[in-house]
């Protein structure tokens, strides 16, 4: 087959003369050989490989082209290296199976050429598409062929010209997330001077040689961790001897996950902080412009922001913009392996202006590099670079076309129930710490250097035990019957904690128990004849069943009562007794009774017992605050209560039988009124207790715990007692802690809306200022190809503005 190239531009094509060689093109169906016979018209050109480029063929050398790539085969290599992290091995060794399947190794080989070709042909499609085609007059500069973030505030780009003004200084505020990959390795190279490089620097990875002095000139102090043993610090003394470069360490918008342009580094022995203080320095120059404060988020932020200042200072090589303020904090994942003076100190949750972010974002951006770092391994330097610049802007193209496509109520419920004096005390800690940062945001780790011993613990739960009122009456009556109700409750308990086979002095101790308390029972049922007029109350329901739930670590099983059919052998059980042990025996009361007979004949002792059930569910609720702040302050001042001894496990136990006790209680006392007739309101109010409500409250055991973004009391910390609870100085540092949590949990998804909403129209703002840039260059240019061009990318510049205008409808906001 004979293919003759001549002139596109002339109309007459005259005949060939000398000159025919063999050509290998290499397409994206296959690599075919063809004689060419080369045009020798008057006033073609000389040069074969200017022949080749207007036919869309890339020749693989200039001087005498003997295989050429059409455009077509190297976009897919580009496509296919991008997406599916095809190497150029791989990709070339499947256009050889196209070609001949039954023989490839047939085929000629231009694995070489291709590599060649395709970084040449990466090069030119990023120098067009990023505008230099049509600004002959300068070259590319650090970090200009790479693209950035758009919802990103960057004056001068996408920030109206008075947002100095116009916004919050913390609504601006950059934030950044900064990590390393040390999969993203690379080898030493046997002749290192014969690497080319096309883009230097152009990209996301830094400038070689300015930042290779930086590195000669740097000293890095050896320091082990002074927080945890965190990889990225006690890696940086790790040393691999066949390795130029054991990983790479970038920095990316932390909101969005773009990479920051030329702000990626290689690591020489580790992550070392000097490598890490290049990327963050180029980093915070890069459209700074003004902004006075940027957020970095670094697994170990506590260790490298010490003395941050000072390297930079000391470096010549290093600087920041004047007078910006470096806020350090410490993703969420990575900070619950800090130690616990950390949380406070560096935690997102209590940054001005973090919003919602978890700042892990780099994490999930590494892993596609992950895929990669087998091919870019043995590669050379430039060739690398130039690799993972492709890659880091495929990921920021992806973002940018993909980027225009309630905990008020828990914060203002537990404001409401608190001392307001407490309250505005609290409010004024967390706006100083909100300025000052450091040590000041120690207010929100729990203040408390010992937890009550149990005999504290005991005395005030003695205390708030109700006392036996012996008043005549019937509401001295009806507090009696309550008391026998706690009296067969705290029985109950005492047999489920008896041993699978009693001993004979222990079955003696119940016996005694039961038979005074079966005294008391019978004596109350026959003043209950004469309060209720004669009346008898023994139709009702009976005697509440216990919830096996709330009466866990009372009973490995075997001893656990059943009321409605005892077992002849169960301790329950009194020999010779042919009524209901004391325990279990009903006690004639209005809430007992028929709800018919209760509402005909004995409504004042009715409505006197519901009001006394509202203050038994108020003490049970109050003792559950005490009881249940007591085991979350316990647990937090001895973290490893499982590795102590048998008297701290014991103090544990003691806490949750009472937790257990009062929760009993009050759904006695709920149940009480529901059948005493309570209206909606109070039952409203009065909720039912669920066993998963009876958790020690997490702000305190686990205060840098994952998962912080939406949590809330359960209602009953809530209810209008909560302020009686403050009094204890126990339970007012255990609501501080709870109420700046929750104060802070609200102020951050407040910041998040109002971010989403500017980030909207920063969006549309910088595809507008795309947009105006390439009608510019459209306006200027002279030959047709380019303007033609410049027009194509200004309409698609155009409709992603259009497209963000649509979606983002009445929602985004242009100032604060």
């Amino acid at each position: 087959m004979e293919d003759v190239f001549a002139d596109g531009e002339g109309e007459k094509i005259y005949k060939t003369q000398s000159g025919v060689s063999n050509l290998v093109v290499v397409h994206s169906t296959g690599i075919y050989s063809h004689h060419v016979s080369w045009c020798q018209c008057p006033g073609a050109e000389k040069d074969r490989h200017l022949h080749l480029l207007k036919a869309k063929l890339f020749p693989a050398s200039i001087t005498r082209p003997h295989s050429a790539f059409t455009f077509d085969v190297l976009d897919n290599f580009l496509i296919d290296a991008l997406e599916c992290k095809t190497s150029a091995m791989s990709f070339y060794q499947k256009l050889r199976h196209f070609t001949n399947n039954a023989f490839p190794d047939k085929i000629p080989d231009c694995y070489r050429e291709l590599m060649r070709v395709s970084r040449i042909w990466r090069d030119l499609v990023n120098r067009i598409r990023f505008g230099f085609r049509h600004q002959t007059d300068r070259s590319p500069g650090p970090g200009d062929l790479a693209l950035y973030c758009p919802a990103c505030p960057q004056p001068g780009i996408n920030l109206p010209p008075s947002w100095k003004d116009s916004y919050d200084a913390w609504l601006v505020m950059q934030r950044y997330v900064m990590d390393g990959n040390f999969t993203a390795q690379h080898m030493k190279m046997k002749t290192p001077e014969d690497n080319v490089s096309l883009a230097d620097g152009k990209g996301y990875m830094v400038t070689k040689e300015p930042y290779q002095n930086h590195i000669t000139e740097s000293v890095e102090e050896r320091e082990k961790s002074s927080c945890s043993n965190h990889r990225a610090v006690n890696a940086a003394n790790v040393q691999r001897s066949n390795l130029r470069a054991t990983g790479v360490g970038g920095t990316a918008c932390a909101r969005h996950g773009c990479f920051v342009p030329h702000a990626v580094v290689n690591f020489q022995k580790g992550e070392w902080q000097m490598n890490m203080d290049y990327s963050i320095c180029n980093t915070v120059k890069y459209s700074s412009g003004g902004i006075g404060s940027a957020l970095i988020i670094y697994d170990v932020a506590c260790q490298w922001s010490i003395h941050f200042h000072e390297r930079v200072d000391w470096s010549y090589h290093l600087s920041l913009p004047q007078s910006i303020e470096i806020l350090p904090a410490i993703g969420k994942f990575h900070l619950s392996t800090h130690k616990l003076l950390c949380f406070p100190r560096f935690s997102l949750n209590f940054i001005t202006g973090a919003g919602h972010i978890d700042g892990e974002i780099l994490e999930t951006l590494w892993a596609p590099f992950n895929k990669i770092s087998p091919t870019v391994r043995s590669m050379t330097l430039p060739h690398r670079k130039e690799v993972l610049d492709d890659h880091m802007r495929d990921s920021n193209w992806k973002k940018l076309i993909g980027i225009g496509n309630d905990t008020q109520g828990p914060y203002e419920e537990l404001t409401k129930s608190l001392d307001s004096a407490n309250v505005q005390e609290w409010k004024k800690a967390a706006e100083l710490a909100a300025q000052g940062h450091g040590a000041l945001l120690d207010i929100y780790q729990l203040k408390m250097d010992q937890a009550p011993t149990m005999a504290e613990i005991r005395l005030q739960l003695t205390e708030n035990e109700m006392s036996t009122n012996d008043r005549s009456g019937s509401v001295a009556w009806l507090i009696e019957g309550i008391n026998i109700e706690n009296a067969q409750d705290a029985l109950r308990a005492s047999i489920r904690q008896l041993p699978e086979h009693p001993t004979a002095s222990q079955r003696t101790v119940i016996e005694e128990k039961r038979q005074k308390l079966m005294s008391q029972i019978n004596k109350f049922n026959r003043t209950a004849m004469v309060m209720t007029n004669g009346i008898k109350l023994e139709e009702g329901e009976g005697v509440p069943q216990d919830d096996p739930e709330l009466c866990l670590e009372e009973t490995n099983g075997p001893n656990f009562p059943s009321i409605e059919d005892p077992e002849e052998d169960s301790i329950l059980d009194l020999e010779g007794e042919v009524d209901s042990p004391a325990e279990v025996a009903e006690v004639w009361m209005p809430s007992w009774a028929a709800t018919d007979t209760v509402m005909d004949d004995v409504i004042v002792a009715l409505c006197q017992e519901l009001e006394l059930r509202k203050g038994q569910a108020n003490d049970c609720l109050e003792k559950l605050h005490q009881a249940l702040g007591d085991r979350s302050v316990k647990i937090h001042s001895n973290k490893s209560i499982h590795h102590q001894g048998t008297r701290s496990k014991k103090e544990l136990l003691q806490i949750t039988l009472s937790i257990n006790k009062q929760a009993r209680g009050y759904c006695r006392s709920r149940a009480a009124m529901q059948h005493l007739g309570a209206d909606s309101d109070t039952l409203a109010l009065y909720q039912p207790l669920k066993a998963q409500d009876l958790v020690v409250s997490k702000e305190v055991t686990e205060e840098n715990r994952h998962s912080q973004g939406s949590n809330r009391l359960t209602w009953f910390w809530r209810i209008n007692n909560a302020e009686d609870s403050q009094k204890n100085q126990w339970m007012n540092e255990f609501y501080r802690v709870n109420w700046l949590k929750a104060k802070a949990r609200y102020d951050h998804w407040s910041e998040e809306l109002k971010l989403v909403q500017h980030e909207m129209f920063w969006t549309v703002s910088w595809f507008g200022t795309q947009e105006a840039t390439w009608r510019s260059r459209a306006d200027k240019s002279i030959k047709d190809g380019h303007k033609a061009y410049a027009e194509k990318q200004a309409s698609m510049w155009a409709k992603f503005s259009a497209e963000g205008l649509k979606n983002f409808q009445g929602k985004l906001i242009g100032t604060s």
